[in-house]
């Protein structure tokens, strides 16, 4: 058992605190908001991640897990390992405002007495380890303490909607420290989730930082990239679902992050792409391709609008829209820079009625628009609309009897997942927009259109015949 101190109760504090109470540690969670500490002891996680109500429940009910509201009631505790997940929003240039991480490190100078290691989980930019370093050593020289410490770099690589499995079989634990009395400690807390000694990576600090930057800010580029094929795509007559498939059985590529759409969102990928090309401003280096892969992004989300404004011009403002899909992505509450935000300000421009459903974030939407759209109770209230838009590829949406569209009274389908096939929407008489199978769908209405004239010709010659 090793005793674990989690600064921050947010999304990855709590996942992280859980997920170690889970393997028998002593964990104590800091959390300075009094409130969010009641509603978590009566089993009320703040927002929606599968399973980590009965994780947290279940560590409580052990004592495995403890709140306080102060750090320095937490080191009281002699704890050998202080995590900080502490949030580091974007300021408007991008950059990551790390005055959280800065306020943590001070409080912890304040009260350290022993030696522990200090660990930033949250995403920051390199160089956060050295000053945060510098920070608990100077409260420690204005104290006289002689308590030694090291700091760690440990970035956290969870996926919203499958945070637990992440944590508690992840494909990598990096761990960026300059000692190995700090190596060792980590080792030790990280040996219950490793398969093979592979996959527990140990760099530099510096190293550990840009590693999390890098890796968001690849696969928001392979995101970006199929996005833009996509548009290709469909310019030049080409399906981008075969485009994918041939792609992916290239071992080298593989098939993963290859889905085009609307563009990426949430809490991550969009924050870190911009802090990487933040970080690359201030080094002198500038990170060109990552510029093209936010431009992009946005540009997706604008086509798509401009896709629906122009199919329907100034009649518009006289049709109601259903929404499917409030997420940035299924398995979370999150809308953090989530596509469904932007769709439904331009719309609300353009005078358009709204009703919108998701499974589990319409409360946090509502929080952003309130009475300027209208919610439903389940996902089939929306059909009785003009159209549909889906924004979240939720499992209840794709599992939908595609004869249920014909009850749009425009029949008519804008898809920003590519949920369905455009060829079976056709053949149920669905006017089905995508992004990049385009094709499909207007081959398939040319077939079901040259099936209805033939049957049309043939009923007409058996009437003739019968005369």
């Amino acid at each position: 058992m090793i005793n674990i101190v989690v600064v921050g109760a947010g999304y990855v504090g709590l996942v992280t605190g859980a997920c170690f109470a889970q393997k028998n540690n002593q964990v104590i969670i800091v959390e300075n908001n009094k409130e969010k500490i009641d509603a978590l002891l009566a089993g009320k996680v703040p927002f929606y991640e599968p399973g980590l109500d009965e994780l947290v429940a279940q560590g409580i009910k052990n004592k495995k897990l403890v709140f306080v509201d102060t750090i320095d009631k937490a080191l009281v505790q002699k704890p050998e390992i202080i995590f900080s997940c502490v949030g580091t929003p974007p300021l408007p240039d991008g950059s990551a405002d790390l005055s959280y991480v800065w306020g943590v490190a001070k409080e912890i100078g304040k009260s350290l007495d022993h030696y522990c290691v200090i660990v930033n989980k949250s995403t920051v930019p390199v160089g956060t380890a050295g000053k945060v370093k510098a920070i608990v050593q100077d409260q420690l020289d204005k104290r006289l303490s002689s308590a030694q410490f090291d700091v760690v770099s440990n970035p956290e690589f969870l996926k919203e909607g499958d945070a637990l499995q992440d944590f508690l079989e992840p494909d990598r634990v990096v761990i960026g420290t300059e000692t190995e009395k700090a190596r060792a400690v980590m080792r030790k807390l990280y040996e219950p989730f490793l398969k093979t000694q592979e996959q527990f990576i140990v760099m530099n600090t510096a190293s550990a930082e840009l590693t999390k930057y890098a890796s968001n800010s690849m696969l928001a580029t392979r995101i970006s990239f199929m996005n833009q094929m996509a548009l290709l795509a469909d310019k030049v007559g080409a399906d981008i679902n075969d485009v994918k498939m041939g792609m992916a059985a290239d071992r080298r590529i593989g098939k993963y992050f290859l889905n085009a759409g609307i563009g990426y969102g949430g809490s991550c990928f969009p924050k870190d792409v911009k802090a990487l090309i933040q970080t690359g401003k201030e080094y002198s280096q500038p990170m060109s391709i990552v510029q093209d892969v936010d431009h992009v992004n946005d540009r997706q989300r604008e086509y798509f609008i401009e896709k629906i404004i122009a199919s329907y011009g100034p009649e518009l403002k006289n049709k109601q829209v259903g929404i499917w899909g409030l997420a940035f992505k299924p398995e979370t509450d999150d809308i953090r820079c989530a596509p469904s935000i932007d769709v439904i300000t331009r719309l609300l421009e353009k005078g358009t009625s709204i009703v919108a459903y998701d499974p589990v974030a319409q409360e946090n939407i509502q929080k952003l628009f309130g009475d300027k759209i209208s919610y439903a109770s389940q996902s089939c209230d929306l059909l009785s609309s003009d159209f549909l838009i889906i924004l979240t590829e939720w499992s209840e949406f794709k599992a939908y009897d595609l004869e249920k569209f014909k009850l749009l009274r425009d029949k008519t389908v804008f898809d920003g997942r590519n949920c369905f096939d455009p060829k079976l929407m056709a053949q149920h008489g669905i006017r089905y927009i995508t992004v990049g199978r385009n094709v499909l769908s207007e081959q398939a209405k040319q077939d079901q259109d040259m099936c209805n004239t033939c049957y049309t010709n043939a009923k007409t010659k058996e009437q003739i015949t019968s005369l």
